[in-house]
């Protein structure tokens, strides 16, 4: 079995997720919830944590705008 992601990690989104379904992390696929709103598949994702039902994920924070 493949060990989870962890915090950071980065993936898409494989299915729609209301809050619940899939993403993909380094070729894998793993069983997510969204932790606040939620995501088309295709978005991209960042792992913000888990529990005993699988990843935790959220947004990624976009980075700053360069001046």
């Amino acid at each position: 079995m493949a060990e989870q992601p962890t915090i950071g990690e980065c993936g898409r989104a494989t299915t729609p997720m209301f809050p619940s379904g899939k993403v993909l992390i380094d070729d894998v696929e793993y069983s997510a919830r969204y932790k606040s709103g939620f995501a088309e598949s295709g978005d991209e994702v960042i792992v913000v944590g888990s529990d005993a039902f699988g990843l935790i994920v959220g947004k990624p924070e976009s980075p700053p705008e360069q001046k």
